[in-house]
């Protein structure tokens, strides 16, 4: 039960690790299911950080676990079983016990009226239904024709059938009209508990889409989705390496002072010395093609790169078509979007001329390259039957820790036409083909594990 609901809560954008779903399940095993408002509050406290989180909280929580028609229905006979079997899912009702529900056919039930009856039967035949790993709207008419047939709607059809042919007219109208009310109450029990698991399923799926699609094919209108999916992606990024770097930074334990330290303790070790390394700050030279076929790739490879400053080792960025300009302070201090366009409106003209690119490179970055610099290019190679600058970046390669190469091409499409990837890939300590969001951040995170 509780990781259902904690999976409602994801799907609501309410973030829970791993070690929270445990404190709720043990928060659940301490106060109980009988207490609503207690459970409502101790859930909260363990769950939910943020303001925005704990409105979203609120809302799964109602929804989940009560309904108007559990207020009405009746507590089941066996009293001490109430607060496990309340807990089944949104809009069930308390569990009646399981003779009971077995022993009253969905006829029965209808002929009785016996609402609690059929709230227990809902709650059933939805857990056996699968209905929790509901995941799209479509699914809604497979769950509720699942959850009508577990409840017994062949028998049904079946008795209105015989009521028909036998000319029971009240009692065939009786029937029609009770399951016409099932099905209402089914089907929208069903549309609120995939509305609830699916929440943000669209755009969760639409940023699924957007990061394995090329970017040279996005359209205009993703843009907005795109900037929000990298700046989840460099958080998330970051994260991962910030906590790396810590620990590397700690070093390792130096057991000959720790124990020297340590002797007016008599060998119990209260103060622990660690070994410390001086670490030196990687380089990154950055120097993307913004000509109209690569514009697309290296705008948002250097958004990306930007929103990583936290944990990235100090950055030059270069952008070029035939002359190569700098843009790193524009980058760190001004809005990157802002940044991005200017940059693509000032060297993004003119036909490709890597020759020149790389000399312009050369001579900014030379004389300070040295074993911690690392050296990033972004580009397709198609120097348009021109000088490609391979003995520039042959150069750079001696002088550099390594030389990376980024294509936005599939490979195939290497060494084709004017594409010099086989002059140029021969100076490169790794070339690799870089065209989609999920590419962008597969390099920097391999980038950023050789910096740490």
């Amino acid at each position: 039960m509780i990781a259902d609901f904690i999976r409602v809560l994801r799907a609501a954008d309410v973030r829970v690790s791993p070690a929270e779903a445990i404190d709720a399940a043990d928060v659940i095993g301490a106060v109980g299911l009988s207490d609503r408002d207690l459970l409502k509050n101790a859930l909260g406290q363990c769950l939910a950080k943020t303001e925005p989180e704990k409105r979203a909280f609120d809302t799964c929580f109602d929804t989940y676990f009560i309904t108007p028609d559990m207020a009405q229905t009746p507590p089941p006979d066996n009293a001490g079983n109430a607060p496990e079997e309340a807990s089944s899912g949104d809009d069930m009702a308390p569990q009646q016990d399981d003779a009971v529900s077995s022993a009253n056919s969905l006829e029965e039930m209808l002929t009785q009226n016996d609402q609690a009856a059929l709230q227990a039967a809902l709650a059933d035949a939805a857990a056996a239904s699968g209905l929790e790993d509901a995941r799209l709207f479509t699914q809604q008419g497979m769950f509720t024709r699942r959850i009508l047939d577990a409840m017994g709607l062949e028998t049904l059809d079946a008795a209105i059938s015989q009521a028909r042919a036998g000319g029971d007219e009240p009692r065939r109208q009786q029937l029609e009209d009770g399951r016409a009310q099932v099905f209402d109450r089914v089907s929208e029990f069903v549309e609120r508990q995939i509305a609830m698991r699916t929440k943000n399923a669209g755009r969760l799926l639409r940023e699924e889409a957007l990061s394995r699609i090329r970017l040279g094919n996005l359209d205009k209108s993703d843009m907005k989705i795109m900037r929000e999916l990298i700046r989840k992606l460099a958080k998330r990024l970051a994260t991962r390496h910030a906590r790396r770097r810590k620990k590397a930074h700690r070093g390792m334990l130096d057991v000959r002072r720790t124990m020297r330290r340590n002797m007016s303790h008599d060998g119990l070790l209260f103060d622990l010395h660690w070994k410390r390394t001086k670490i030196e700050r990687p380089r990154l030279v950055v120097m993307c093609d913004v000509s109209g076929s690569v514009a697309a790739v290296s705008r948002f490879f250097l958004m990306f790169l930007y929103s990583l400053d936290e944990v990235m080792p100090r950055t030059r960025s270069f952008v070029f078509s035939n002359r190569a300009g700098e843009i790193s302070e524009k980058m760190s201090s001004g809005d990157m979007d802002e940044v991005m366009t200017q940059a693509l409106r000032e060297y993004g003209g003119g036909s490709t001329d890597y020759g020149t690119a790389m000399t312009d490179l050369a001579d900014a970055v030379l004389d300070q390259m040295d074993h911690r610099t690392t050296v990033l290019v972004l580009g397709d190679a198609r120097s348009n039957f021109g000088d490609p600058g391979h003995l520039v970046l042959k150069e750079m390669a001696t002088r550099a820790r390594r030389v990376i190469w980024l294509n936005p091409e599939p490979e195939v499409s290497w060494n084709t036409g004017d594409s010099e990837m086989r002059r140029l890939g021969a100076y490169c300590n790794h070339v690799q083909v870089c065209n989609s969001v999920k590419d962008v951040e597969r390099v920097l995170d391999n980038l950023l594990k050789v910096s740490v």
